[in-house]
């Protein structure tokens, strides 16, 4: 149920982020050429944002949550992590046109490496409030006994 959780909540979140940056984009570059967007754009953002969440949750949270893993082991996973997420993205972008040429590619590479810091800092916000919620209800117990 917890995996279930984080996927949704990834999921919302990577969308939000993305379908922010494609506003931006297309006010900043795609309106002064007068392109539109298609009607499968923000589903196919929100397809791309889950097979992002899922590659995630099953990559970074694997089953074996209790054993602690070297930091090495981490470390190389979240790069593996941020290099299957840019092809994912990038994959996306060109097969549903999100960017246009050689400047759109860059821009969407540069807005993916702030998605993707600002995916870290919105989970870590989501993990401190749920420990937060734990710990009030745990100092409840206390009092109560």
């Amino acid at each position: 149920m917890k995996k279930i959780k984080l996927i949704i909540e990834q999921t919302m979140m990577v969308s939000f982020m993305v379908l922010c940056y494609v506003s931006i984009y297309g006010l900043l570059a795609l309106r002064p050429l007068n392109y539109t967007f298609d009607w499968y754009i923000p589903g196919s953002i929100v397809l791309a944002s889950f097979i992002c969440s899922l590659l995630t949750v099953f990559f970074l949270y694997p089953d074996d949550e209790g054993k602690d893993s070297p930091a090495l082991s981490y470390t190389l996973r979240i790069v593996a992590h941020f290099i299957l997420l840019y092809i994912i993205i990038m994959a996306f972008g060109h097969l549903c046109h999100w960017y246009h040429g050689t400047f759109g590619f860059i821009l969407t590479s540069i807005i993916y490496v702030i998605i993707y810091l600002g995916s870290w800092v919105g989970t870590l916000m989501i993990f401190r409030h749920d420990e937060k919620i734990i710990s009030e209800a745990l100092e409840n117990i206390r009092d109560d006994d």
